[in-house]
């Protein structure tokens, strides 16, 4: 089964919300002529756990790679005391990895 980005971003906002994240889409994708107003690297998802804790869910099928901007914003996440993860696949199956201690 082709599992799209658009289905894992699904599926990692319905885990958020059984984990009580509070976690929204950020979507840089430039209107008409008007180019996109976030900067470069922001994680797919972003929001906070039920203690306050920030949380950045990048969304990579097999075969995407982090760009640098996004490597550079996880390790900053990370460094600020947030969770950073992936939301990818499995064997056919959508996974959420938690990127800390993980090297880049």
């Amino acid at each position: 089964m082709d599992i799209t980005a658009n289905d894992l971003t699904k599926w990692a906002k319905d885990y958020s919300k059984k984990q009580n994240w509070r976690v929204t889409r950020m979507n840089n994708t430039p209107i008409q002529r008007r180019k996109g107003t976030i900067e470069k690297g922001w994680c797919d998802l972003i929001g906070y756990t039920d203690t306050g804790i920030f949380v950045g869910i990048e969304v990579k099928k097999i075969g995407d790679r982090l760009s640098l901007e996004q490597t550079e914003r996880i390790k900053d996440i990370i460094s600020c005391g947030g969770k950073a993860y992936l939301c990818t696949e499995d064997n056919g199956k959508p996974i959420l990895i938690q990127w800390e201690g993980t090297k880049f």
